[in-house]
C-alpha cells in the first residue's frame, strides 16, 4: 500500500466478542497500546447468545467427581463477581447481576445420587440445600418431589457485559470490513500488518508486535488467509429455546437428570420491551435438538416442560429458537475443551475461550503471552464504531 502512513500498537485484536473485549480491556489496564477490529456488531453470534452463566464446574461434576473441565471453571465465579463490583482490570459494574447463584434441581428418580453428590466434602461452600419453606415461586408447589440445591454460580446480562467491556476500549476499537476497506499483509505464515483504506479514502497500514485472532468461527477464515493450518477449528451447534409470557417467575437452573448432560439448562431475561423470556439450554439443545426444525424443537420443547413440570402453565407462551454455534479448537474427540485456548503461531496468537465464564482466564494468558515493552500512545483510525449486536431473544 504505497503512500500509506503506517501506524504501530503493542497488540491489534481482531474480534469483537466477550474474548476480544475482556482481553483488550485488560492489555489496555496493563499499559499496552491495542486496537480492536471487528467486523460485525460487537457480541454478534456467540457472545450474547450465552445464557450469561459463570459456571464454576458443578454442571461437570455431578457424576460425582470433579473433573478436569469442572476444575477449570472453579475460580471463574470469584473474577466475574470481582468485575460486577468494579474490583480489577476489568468494569463491569454497569451490567446487570440477574442472579447471585443457580439452583441445582433433581428429577424424583435421581434424588439419592443427587443428595450423596452434593453432601461430598469436595463441594463444601460450593454448594447447599435449599430448606422446603425456601423453595422460590417456579418450585413452590407439592407437585414437585425433587430435591433443590443453591449453587454459588451468578448469572450475568450478556448484552450488558458487552456493552460494558466494549464501553472500556471505546476508543481503541472500529469497525472494518474485509471486502471493503481491510485485508491483512501476509508474509511467512505471519501477519507484517492489517491495510487499512480510511472513511476519507487514505490508506494505513497497522502494525503491530502482536496479533490476537479472537473473532470466534471467524477465526477458521481467518487462518486460512493468514496460511496458518494449525490450530484448527471446530464448531459445536446449539438449538436453544425462548419462551416468551408475561408473569413468567425467575428460573435460574440446571436440571439433573439420569442422563451425562442436564436435561435443561434455564436463564431468564427481560427484553427491550420489557417482556420475560425463559431462554433454555441443556441437552434439548444440542444434538438431537439440532436435528429437529424450528416447529420440531418447540413441540420437544413443549413435551419437555409438561413432562419435567407439569405444574407450570405455558399456554399463553409464545415459542421461539435460536440456532448457532459454539467456536472451539479442533479437540479430535468433538468434545468441548476443558479450558481456555490460546495458541502462538509467529507474531500470530489464537484463541477462543471455550465458554463465556474463561475469558478472565483466557485474557491472563495473553497477557503473559503479550508481556514485555510498550510502545505506548493512543491510536487514532478514521473508521466507524462498530454497533452494539442483539441477544437471541431480542431477534426472536
Amino acid at each position: 500500500m504505497s503512500n500509506s502512513r503506517t501506524i504501530t500498537a503493542d497488540t491489534v485484536i481482531i474480534g469483537g466478542g466477550v474474548a476480544a473485549l475482556w482481553t483488550a480491556n485488560v492489555l489496555k489496564q496493563s499499559g499496552q497500546s491495542i486496537v480492536v477490529l471487528t467486523n460485525s456488531p460487537l457480541g454478534a453470534g456467540q457472545s450474547l447468545a450465552a445464557q450469561g452463566v459463570i459456571h464454576g464446574g458443578l454442571k461437570y461434576a455431578v457424576g460425582g467427581k470433579l473433573t478436569e473441565s469442572s476444575e477449570a471453571l472453579a475460580g471463574m465465579p470469584g473474577r466475574w463477581l470481582d468485575a460486577i463490583k468494579g474490583i480489577g482490570p476489568v468494569d463491569l459494574s454497569g451490567a446487570s447481576l440477574l442472579s447471585d447463584h443457580q439452583l441445582m434441581w433433581s428429577l424424583p428418580n435421581v434424588v439419592s445420587q443427587v443428595v450423596s453428590f452434593f453432601g461430598s466434602k469436595a463441594l463444601r461452600g460450593r454448594s447447599g440445600g435449599v430448606p422446603r419453606d425456601q423453595y422460590p415461586e417456579v418450585f413452590d408447589t407439592d407437585a414437585y418431589q425433587g430435591k433443590l440445591f443453591r449453587i454459588e454460580e451468578p448469572v450475568v446480562d450478556p448484552v450488558g457485559v458487552i456493552r460494558e467491556l466494549a464501553r472500556g476500549v471505546e476508543k481503541d476499537t472500529w469497525q472494518i470490513d474485509w471486502d471493503r476497506n481491510a485485508r491483512l499483509d501476509v508474509k511467512d505464515g505471519e501477519i507484517a500488518a492489517v491495510e487499512i483504506t480510511e472513511e476519507s479514502g487514505k490508506p494505513v497500514r497497522l502494525e503491530a508486535g502482536h496479533f490476537l485472532l479472537a473473532a470466534g468461527s471467524g477465526n477458521s477464515q481467518l487462518l486460512k488467509t493468514v496460511g496458518i493450518s494449525r490450530p484448527e477449528m471446530q464448531l459445536r451447534p446449539l438449538h436453544q429455546l425462548i419462551i416468551r409470557q408475561r408473569n413468567l417467575p425467575p428460573f435460574y437452573s440446571v436440571c439433573v437428570g439420569t442422563g451425562p448432560k442436564p436435561p435443561l439448562v434455564s436463564t431468564t431475561h427481560i427484553d427491550s420491551k420489557g417482556r420475560t423470556v425463559w431462554y433454555i439450554g441443556g441437552d434439548i439443545a444440542e444434538q438431537n435438538g439440532v436435528a429437529r426444525s424450528e416447529a420440531e424443537q418447540i413441540e420437544a420443547g413443549k413435551e419437555l416442560f409438561a413432562r419435567l413440570m407439569p405444574w407450570i402453565d405455558l399456554s399463553e407462551a409464545e415459542w421461539f429458537t435460536w440456532r448457532g454455534d459454539r467456536a472451539e479448537p479442533l479437540t479430535g474427540t468433538g468434545d468441548r475443551p476443558s479450558g481456555a485456548f490460546c495458541e502462538r503461531v509467529g507474531n500470530v496468537l489464537v484463541a477462543w475461550p471455550t465458554k463465556l465464564a474463561l475469558a478472565p482466564d483466557l485474557a491472563d494468558q495473553l497477557l503473559r503471552e503479550t508481556g514485555g515493552s510498550r510502545v505506548g500512545g493512543t491510536v487514532s483510525l478514521d473508521l466507524p464504531k462498530p454497533e452494539l449486536g442483539k441477544a437471541p431473544w431480542e431477534l426472536a
